[in-house]
């Protein structure tokens, strides 16, 4: 990251520097934050508070997973690399959503633990390049992938890429307080939402599923800092939430890429298990 003129700030978040086996517990999390476990049950809190220190804390670790988890000169030459070939083997499309799943972390810890409970512009516009990169190689559109790929290139090198760490080094942590606040307000978006789920569009649903991503990637984050069960149960059941509409989202891209369904426009029933499983979260909920 570049250190000038925002070195202090940067060198806040390394300190105190957190072992790599935490580091590596967390991103283990992040990996199966979309795994079914349809066994785990719903443990009676499920909007865990956390202290100061917890709050900024779990902020820096996903600072740090992203800035001492992601080598950026070698990313960006993969990047490259896929771009103007148009195609990557296995082991490079596993590297690029390793390296993509630490940018996701990082956007969805902006949201989560800061003042702001957004995503910074710059930081959600490339993840949303990365994204939507690797739905072009995957499905081999030539010229979607090298699209996104250059912009990409371009977006990670040095000088783009301290406009984009700006803000993650300088924005400040909310307090717990406010974390549940912001919690509780998703929770009624979300109950909001799943109303339409009987007739819901692709657009909508995935608006959904961004809220159960972001309180995963919360509760993984504060389970890797502060260990218990009951968080590993909360995680696990969000987690098979988000995995079961992961499932049917990816065929909705399919859908849209084939042209015979519009993302924003079409409407369809999600599947029952979905609502069923949300409506018990919202339902032990604290409003």
């Amino acid at each position: 990251m570049p250190v000038f003129p925002f070195r202090p700030s940067a060198s806040r978040r390394s300190t105190p520097a957190f072992p790599q086996s935490m580091l590596d517990t967390v991103f283990e999390h992040v990996l199966l934050d979309d795994v079914p476990h349809p066994d785990t049950p719903l443990p009676e809190d499920v909007l865990p508070r956390c202290d100061a220190r917890e709050v900024e804390d779990g902020y820096n670790l996903c600072w740090q997973l992203l800035e001492h988890g992601v080598n950026r000169r070698a990313f960006r030459r993969l990047i490259l690399k896929i771009a103007l070939s148009g195609t990557a083997s296995d082991d490079e499309q596993l590297t690029f959503k390793y390296a993509r799943a630490k940018f996701k972390h990082m956007r969805f810890a902006c949201a989560n633990f800061t003042r702001h409970h957004r995503y910074p512009l710059l930081l959600h516009i490339v993840t949303i390049i990365m994204g939507n990169m690797q739905d072009a190689f995957k499905n081999h559109q030539r010229r979607a992938t090298l699209t996104n790929g250059l912009i990409l290139w371009v977006a990670l090198s040095p000088a783009f890429y301290w406009l984009i760490s700006t803000p993650i080094a300088l924005w400040k942590e909310d307090d717990a307080a406010g974390i549940i606040a912001y919690q509780k307000k998703e929770n009624a978006r979300l109950a909001k939402l799943i109303r339409t789920l009987d007739a819901t569009t692709g657009h909508e649903f995935h608006v959904m599923r961004k809220i159960i991503s972001r309180r995963v990637a919360f509760n993984d984050t504060l389970r890797t800092i502060r260990p218990s069960h009951a968080l590993d149960q909360l995680s696990e059941y969000l987690a098979t939430i988000n995995g079961m509409m992961g499932d049917f989202h990816d065929g909705l891209i399919e859908k849209k890429l084939d042209g015979t369904q519009n993302y924003r426009r079409d409407r369809f029933q999600s599947p029952e298990e979905i609502p069923q499983r949300i409506r018990a979260f919202l339902e032990r909920s604290p409003r």
